[in-house]
């Protein structure tokens, strides 16, 4: 019999049939375990150098890229929908829905700012959520300590460095911070109503400052460093100080800052506050002197002068000697409040109160008051009020014949029409 003619067993059969399927199947194994580690060794494919993600390189060897869109889904937006589900359209209308509640960006643009909140901190990256479908990374190695720092829902600002479909958003937020700072600050040179804190960082020999504002380099002029000329221009190197912006060069992209104009700002509050201490003994600085006197800066940005002839004994020898220096203590007193611009101070321990500073509240206009004539001109007579208020009764309103009929001394009834706290000047007619 030939071996084709031959029965096979069934044993045997069964045997060697079990014996190609178990080494089958274990080919089969090894194979399918081959190509899985192969996939798993091959992953690290799609990462950059920088560790980033590559989407596009891999949607491109993904067996679906060939798929089509759903045609029975009405989409907005350009928007594209894959699923076959029954409950397609009903999702992706929930999420339409969704969107437009929460007002989120339709699109992001690189190098723009953006504001929004720390939505989470890593070794590696700090997500922003700025309101887009998307959270902003930023890589957190890259950011200085105090933006580190930053902890989940404090805001901050962000610029957006990267901006790919089918990539995350990359930003910075120091970057952000630093450009919004500086258009804020170049605003602020129109609205001139906003002060920033900002650091003295060095001094520019014969030109200025150089104050650091949030990261913002502005260039300060030395004669905008205070409300009057320092005497130590290196005493403020180091310090922090309010400085409001005044102007900008688009050509040298330079802003310039102004500490005075802070302190400007400050003199009327100052100004009242004065008036409810000005019993009180007050302490300033020299910031310089003339023949008739000497100049203070006291309470940070008022100014006032103490007349020569209301120094006191010892400031006077010093006076004369010129002993008194620029930056020097000096204690005084508040003699009389003119106007913002005009202060006198004095020593003297007897300080006269300046009847002018509240005449208006005491003298009610027009009023009738007893007087005296104090001196008698051809143009009219001068009409003593009370100690240090005199005024002018013009021969016009008194007629040249009822005026020679007074003398320096005698008592008259006299009426005020007008009182110029300014020039000192009261004006006054005969009662009708």
């Amino acid at each position: 019999m030939t071996n084709k003619s031959k029965r096979a067993r069934i044993g045997e059969t069964t045997v060697t049939l079990a014996e190609k399927t178990v080494e089958s199947n274990t080919e089969t194994v090894v194979e399918s375990t081959t190509k899985k580690e192969e996939i798993e060794d091959t992953n690290d494919q799609w990462y950059n150098a920088e560790g980033e993600f590559m989407w596009d390189e891999y949607e491109a060897t993904c067996v679906t890229r060939l798929r089509k869109p759903n045609p029975h889904i009405k989409t907005r937006n350009g928007d594209k929908v894959y699923s076959r589900e029954l409950y397609a359209q009903e999702l992706y209308d929930k999420m339409e829905v969704y969107e437009s509640n929460v007002n989120m960006l339709p699109e992001l643009i690189e190098g723009g700012i953006y504001d929004g909140t720390v939505f989470a901190v890593t070794s590696d990256f700090i997500t922003v959520d700025v309101g887009y479908r998307e959270s902003v990374y930023i890589k957190f190695e890259k950011e200085p300590e105090h933006v580190q720092a930053l902890k989940p829902g404090e805001a901050t600002s962000v610029l957006i460095t990267t901006y790919r479909p089918g990539s995350h958003v990359i930003g910075s937020i120091s970057g952000g911070v630093k450009q919004k700072t500086f258009m804020d600050l170049r605003d602020g040179v129109e609205k001139g109503d906003t002060a920033w804190v900002g650091t003295v960082v060095n001094m520019i020999e014969n030109g200025g400052y150089i104050v650091n504002v949030q990261g913002i380099d502005c260039f300060m002029p030395g004669s905008l460093a205070g409300i009057n000329k320092l005497h130590d221009f290196s005493s403020i190197i180091g310090t922090e100080m309010y400085v409001v912006p005044v102007s900008f060069s688009p050509d040298r992209g330079t802003l310039v800052v102004s500490h005075r104009k802070y302190l400007q700002a400050l003199i009327p509050t100052a100004i009242e506050e004065l008036k409810e201490s000005i019993d009180n003994e007050q302490t300033g600085h020299v910031t310089g002197t003339a023949k008739y006197g000497v100049f203070v800066e006291f309470n940070k940005c008022l100014t006032g002068m103490i007349h020569n002839n209301d120094l006191d004994e010892d400031t006077l020898v010093k006076f004369k000697a010129r002993e008194i220096k620029p930056g020097d203590e000096i204690s005084f007193k508040v003699k009389d409040i003119v106007s913002e611009k005009k202060i006198t101070l004095t020593q003297k321990v007897n300080v006269q109160i300046n009847p002018w500073s509240d005449i208006t509240t005491r003298i009610q206009i027009p009023s009738n008051v007893t007087a005296i004539v104090k001196t008698k001109k051809d143009y009219g007579l001068f009409i003593t009020i009370e100690d240090g208020v005199t005024g002018l009764l013009h021969i016009s309103e008194i007629g040249e014949e009822t005026m020679s009929v007074f003398k320096p001394g005698d008592e008259i009834t006299v009426q005020i029409t007008r009182i110029d706290v300014d020039s000192m000047k009261v004006f006054l007619k005969l009662p009708q």
